[in-house]
């Protein structure tokens, strides 16, 4: 699986095209809405793409004209060849069908969807949110794709490091496939959400999507989500989040704190390190420190010593031999979506150390990938 301008992923939601009898019929390509397909189509692609507000909202279903899974340049020129009769091959003016907004289940390729944990709208403030997909028979979990704010996000995984796992990784033996990990963005390349998806099979709700809140950020952005390329539901997600730098301090108290107490300027930066992870399983209790926090504060103090650091998402707990992928992060946004455990990596001259550390445990192991 590629990286693209689109998870292709197993998802906690699916939009598809429904037999529904409350289903509308739109035109590839009549992105205003207007019953026709002109200009303005193109145009409202043109603004769109670099940033310039919009008269109306672009989504990829009638917006994505050659299905690259992400509304581009390329989608309004193939509009503009098409009105003077230059063609592309290119299903410009075919029905899409929209199902409705509120129907609980979708009916697609003879495969009904469970839809009541995928609402249409939903609103991230201080916390992450997670969508749920049921379909109510076996499916191939490839034939679930989501295009994510109109295929405009970034992804932070570096992969031009050999130690990083790929990010859609799956694990045929005990049916766990892992999705992309990317930061959603607006128009100006602001923060606004971070997106997790995966899917686990035999669990009721085996497809999981999580968007995690980033700092503080204010927009919004659609998911659009389809089974075997048709549309099933689109998603509007509203990010209202008003995180203060309190939150920061918070965090930075603890760390000098804990720093202040067991560093000693005769100890090595490996001895500090140790030092630093047992104050922690020695000082909080598991409910102020968990996992994330645990890795964040790691990551801190080795900043603290001019260490690189990478968290680290295993998808097991911390005596589990099973590390999924390491992600770069940025400390001061403050934010983790881990895919069960999550531990932090420390880079020492001769090796790689992993840290899992919270209140009540610390596992100190060289990191061998």
């Amino acid at each position: 699986m590629k990286v693209k301008s689109v998870l292709s992923l197993s998802l906690c939601m699916a939009m598809m095209m429904s037999v529904s009898v409350r289903a509308e019929s739109r035109m590839l390509g009549d992105v205003d809405g207007d019953g026709e397909i002109s200009i303005t189509d193109a145009t409202v692609i043109q603004r769109y793409t670099v940033g310039i507000k919009t008269p109306v909202a672009v989504t990829a279903s009638v917006a994505d004209i050659d299905g690259d899974h992400a509304v581009t340049v390329m989608d309004a020129s193939h509009l503009q060849r098409w009105m003077v009769n230059v063609s592309d091959s290119y299903p410009i003016s075919k029905p899409v069908y929209e199902p409705s907004s509120t129907d609980r289940y979708v009916t697609v390729e003879g495969v009904t969807f469970d839809l009541k944990k995928v609402p249409s709208e939903v609103t991230l403030t201080d916390k992450s949110i997670t969508l749920m997909l049921i379909p109510k028979s076996e499916i191939d979990p490839d034939d679930i794709t989501t295009v994510v704010n109109n295929g405009h996000y970034r992804n932070t995984i570096d992969y031009t490091d050999k130690r990083f796992k790929e990010s859609y990784l799956t694990e045929k033996e005990n049916g766990v496939l892992h999705g992309y990990d990317c930061e959603v963005t607006d128009r100006e390349d602001n923060p606004l959400a971070y997106f997790y998806a995966h899917y686990r099979s035999g669990l009721y709700f085996p497809f999981q999507t999580t968007i995690q809140c980033i700092g503080e950020a204010h927009g919004n952005f659609p998911i659009e989500l389809y089974y075997k390329g048709e549309l099933i539901r689109r998603v509007n997600v509203k990010v209202d989040v008003n995180r203060t730098p309190d939150d920061i301090e918070k965090t930075l108290n603890v760390v000098q704190s804990a720093e202040k107490a067991c560093w000693t300027s005769s100890m090595t930066d490996r001895e500090k390190m140790k030092a630093f992870a047992e104050y922690i399983r020695d000082h909080y209790t598991y409910d102020r420190i968990m996992c994330v926090e645990g890795a964040v504060l790691t990551a801190f103090a080795a900043r603290d010593l001019g260490l690189e650091s990478m968290l680290l998402y295993p998808g097991g707990e911390a005596n589990q031999n099973c590390d999924r992928h390491i992600v770069t992060y940025n400390l001061y946004a403050n934010t983790a979506v881990p895919g069960g455990h999550c531990a932090c990596l420390i880079e020492y001259d001769d090796c790689t150390m992993r840290y899992d550390v919270q209140g009540e445990l610390c596992i100190i192991k060289e990191y061998k990938p």
